[in-house]
């Protein structure tokens, strides 16, 4: 098998902080919580440590935290320990799994700025690590190349919450200045040849003619931003500032939603337990009051029934007497008597008549118990029910207190987001604009070539066939809803499923369709035995299983639910266990895990606010 990297652990250390430590012990790990708890954070972590160059996002829980420890199996290098400081920079690098400052003198510095031809920094170590230094990907259609970095293979690599749900294809990142380059990449994964014979050829009338139209396209964008910015962003200069204290308040506020929706719902279960424990209790108080009227009326039976044997017991007594007088119950003269009993069976009738009223009075005792008990129970309800009825009419009135309390804190946090979306829409176009004056500046001092051929680049059509049906074995092992027949849409550069472009989903369904054409491209290179960095991390891809009350993405479109309601979620996992031979799976995830998830990988669970488990990424302080 071709070398390959897998992620061993990720530690965050500061010089007086608890270490915040995840361990991925097997080839499938799932990381799985409540929201908020750092599992994006992770995965960010991850790809800043993979050579990522945007900052860490500057949460409260990293507070004191001033260093990033990557334990790596990388290759022929073995078992190292990349560290970066979170606040950027460059790197180091070590052999053994590092996590603290008493290992660092065995270590080397790396530089964060990739340069092919030189081997101390974190790009070409990586690619290196994989097997794919010195290779050569063309940047732009006239067939300009650069040497690969690491950063080109990292989308395929470690995919955000962001990416995942994206209309773009997995394999672009809907810039259309790098789109050249992406397909350039993923041609190099799919069929092990990179763009080194590519020669950059263009004519001169076509050059001039679309040299100019392209300035011109660039000079238009540009206007157009300018005009944007001129009329909705007068502060531009003040849009950096504005976005920290967005985001500080934004994650105040959204705090503060969560907690009175909690407060709701807390009350809300309190209400409907008071509720049933107040009906619990009327409906005891009917049924006792049925059983004593039932008793009263068994023990007026009891009475008659005494009363009967007892005649028949001094019927017997007189009997047994004997003599010439007149019958004690007829009146019958003693001539006119005539008896065909002895003597003997009258005092049988009358003993039997004994017992009986015996019996009676014993069973008369235990009814009278049992009265006793259920008229005691019954004045112990009565004087509960009245308190009850009373903490209801409490919980109700802290309800009708806090809800419109969340209510407003949920239309502040809204009010946020609009106004965060605004900043960072500002900060985009700024970041456009200079990409755009840099393009344009460099297609402005490009000259003509002398041939005449541009060079054919991308994907062939043989070879994107392939990993399609690479992609729709991967989705039938998942149980993907519909027959799953995958063709390969060569002007999205990405794939048609069933007839439908893959964008025209519902975001769960693009997130999980992502997820299949990552995990089809490891599996694709293994099977050729191509290069790849050999793991995949997803965050979210089983969007689709979300609570669409609770969850910030709404309601499930009908393809969505059409997945929701299959046995996806247990097949992925599955084929992910039976896979994970050919590389390194770390799923990130909200919804809960598979019932056998830990006989088939290991589980990093966030559980937030529980007492006794662990709050998140970073320890509860």
């Amino acid at each position: 098998m071709r070398p390959s990297i897998k992620i061993r652990h990720l530690v965050f250390t500061g010089p007086d902080v608890e270490p915040a430590r995840m361990d991925f012990s097997s080839n499938l790990a799932m990381v799985y919580g409540a929201s908020n708890t750092g599992k994006s954070f992770a995965v960010k972590a991850i790809d800043f440590m993979l050579g990522g160059s945007t900052a860490l996002p500057d949460i409260g829980e990293r507070n004191g935290y001033d260093r990033i420890w990557v334990g790596m199996s990388a290759g022929d290098d073995g078992d190292i320990t990349l560290t970066r400081a979170i606040a950027g920079g460059s790197f180091e690098v070590a052999g053994g799994l590092i996590t603290s400052h008493s290992g660092r003198q065995n270590m080397r510095p790396l530089s964060a700025r990739h340069d092919p031809d030189r081997p101390d920094n974190v790009s070409h170590y990586l690619l290196q690590c994989v097997g794919l230094s010195g290779q050569q990907i063309a940047v732009d259609a006239n067939g300009k190349k650069r040497y690969m970095s690491f950063r080109d293979l990292a989308r395929y690599c470690v995919t955000d919450e962001t990416s995942i749900q994206s209309e773009q294809s997995p394999a672009q990142s809907g810039q259309h200045l790098s789109a050249t380059r992406e397909r350039s990449v993923l041609k190099l994964l799919l069929t092990g040849v990179d763009d080194d014979a590519v020669v950059e050829i263009l004519d001169r009338k076509t050059f001039s003619t679309s040299k100019t139209a392209k300035i011109e396209v660039f000079d238009e964008m540009l206007a157009n931003i300018d005009a944007e910015i001129e009329g909705d962003y007068p502060d531009i200069g003040e849009l950096p500032d504005q976005e920290r204290r967005l985001e500080e308040t934004f994650i105040a506020a959204q705090a503060e939603v969560e907690t009175a929706q909690h407060s709701v719902h807390r009350l809300f279960a309190s209400k409907r337990s008071a509720a049933n424990s107040i009906e619990n209790q009327e409906t005891r108080l009917s049924e006792i009051d049925v059983n004593l009227s039932r008793f009263s009326q068994l023990d007026e039976i009891y009475s008659s029934d005494i009363d009967r044997l007892e005649a028949l017991e001094e019927a017997g007594f007189l009997i047994g007497l004997g003599g010439a007088k007149d019958c004690p119950l007829c009146g019958a003269q003693p001539e006119s008597q005539h008896h065909n009993h002895t003597i003997d069976e009258v005092s049988r009738v009358r003993e039997a008549a004994e017992r009986e009223i015996g019996k009676i009075n014993v069973q008369r005792v235990d009814l009278t118990r049992t009265v006793e008990d259920l008229c005691v129970e019954r004045v112990r309800i009565a004087e509960q029910l009245p308190g009850k009825r009373e903490r209801l009419e409490q919980i109700e009135a802290e309800i009708n207190r806090i809800a419109p309390v969340a209510l407003e804190a949920r239309r502040q946090l809204d009010e946020l987001m609009v106004a965060r979306d605004r900043v960072k829409h500002g900060l985009t176009l700024i970041e456009s604009r200079q990409a755009l004056v840099k393009k344009r500046d460099e297609l402005a001092a490009l000259k003509p070539a002398r041939r005449q051929e541009k060079p054919q680049l991308g994907v062939s059509g043989v070879v994107a066939h392939e990993f399609a049906q690479t992609v729709s074995r991967v989705l039938t092992e998942w149980h993907f809803p519909g027959n799953r027949h995958v063709a390969w849409d060569d002007d999205a550069y990405d794939l048609r499923i069933d007839g439908k472009r893959r964008r025209d989903n519902g975001k769960g369904v693009r997130a999980i369709t992502h997820a299949a054409f990552k995990v089809a491209l490891l599996i694709f290179a293994r099977e050729h035995d191509l290069a790849h960095p050999g793991f995949v991390i997803l965050d979210t891809p089983l969007l689709t299983y979300r609570d669409p009350m609770a969850s910030r993405e709404g309601e499930l479109t009908a393809d969505e639910r059409q997945v929701a309601e299959s046995s996806l979620k247990e097949h992925f996992f599955r084929h992910l266990a039976a896979t994970s031979s050919m590389g390194q799976f770390i799923i990130v995830e909200n919804v809960d895990p598979p019932a056998n998830i830990l006989e088939i990988g290991n589980v990093e669970t966030f559980f937030g606010g529980r007492k006794g488990a662990r709050y998140g990424l970073f320890p509860h302080r």
